[in-house]
């Protein structure tokens, strides 16, 4: 039989144990990639969610505020989605926050988005709704890539009881990917929008237009920076423990590459979504 003693010094190495692996609740033993599966196939069964984000670019260690962007969207209908741009606070830090609850009266900045058949597409617009998609902020998205990509999945302590923290680190080749399969639907939109927007009198005598000229050359250079650049991209989710739903996603993702004037050129881009209104 256990004498007070001992059993005292079992309490409290059970709860050092406990605290160090960050809980002894329905967690326990989970991998901490089974942990993000819990929670990708939470957010997977909701019918709709509201979020709101920001993000920053920083070119060589400097931070450029003219490529922040902060914006807010809406899943509906488990398949519907919209994004659209909102008004900075102009007493807000430029570092990125989580208070992301800014409001802009009218976005200039506005997708609308459709699931069907696994994928999302953009849908087009009326020319009273701007017509600028922002298609690759899509969170939604970027946390159903994560079931599938080549990942490192680890948990991190000290996000507290109520929320979980975990660290996924994408494979270099996979990084790589990602981001050379979004750019690539960027620079396919962007094509079609200046097909649409130019004239048959607008083209040259080869038949060629002077944006699709413009399309050719900046698609040229983009491609070969990306030939043989280094990319690095981590995710950090928080996950409320009691839903094990996501609270938020952040990515950075830092690309190093040769410039045309020869020179390395590192470029981190960072992005912070919170989630809130779950239905």
């Amino acid at each position: 039989m256990m004498t007070l003693l001992a059993k005292r010094m079992f309490t409290v190495l059970l709860a050092i144990s406990c605290g160090l692996a960050g809980g002894c609740g329905p967690e326990n033993g989970k991998t901490a990639g089974e942990l993000l599966e819990l929670a990708l196939a939470g957010m997977t069964g909701t019918d709709g969610v509201t979020f709101e984000g920001e993000t920053a670019l920083r070119v060589d260690g400097r931070q450029l505020p003219e490529a922040s962007l902060y914006y807010g969207g809406e899943l509906i209908d488990h398949k519907s989605l919209r994004i659209y741009n909102l008004l900075p606070d102009a007493a807000k830090s430029q570092e990125l926050s989580g208070d992301l609850k800014q409001r802009s009266e009218r976005p200039t900045l506005y997708s609308r988005l459709e699931k069907s058949s696994g994928r999302w597409r953009v849908l087009s617009l009326n020319e009273d709704e701007g017509g600028n998609p922002l298609p690759g902020l899509n969170p939604i998205r970027q946390l159903e890539e994560l079931k599938i990509m080549k990942k490192t999945v680890t948990k991190e302590v000290g996000a507290g009881g109520k929320v979980r923290l975990l660290r996924i680190e994408l494979d270099p080749q996979q990084a790589h990917n990602q981001l050379a399969a979004e750019l690539e639907a960027e620079m396919s939109a962007l094509r079609t929008a200046s097909t649409s927007a130019t004239s048959s009198s607008d083209r040259t005598t080869a038949g060629v237009s002077p944006l699709e000229i413009l399309w050719n050359r900046e698609n040229g250079e983009l491609q070969r920076r990306l030939r043989d650049a280094k990319v690095e991209t981590v995710y950090h989710l928080e996950v409320d423990v009691r839903r094990n739903l996501p609270k938020s996603l952040s990515r950075q993702r830092t690309i190093t590459f040769l410039s045309s004037d020869g020179k390395t050129r590192r470029e981190t881009f960072v992005s912070r979504v919170d989630f809130y209104g779950y239905k």
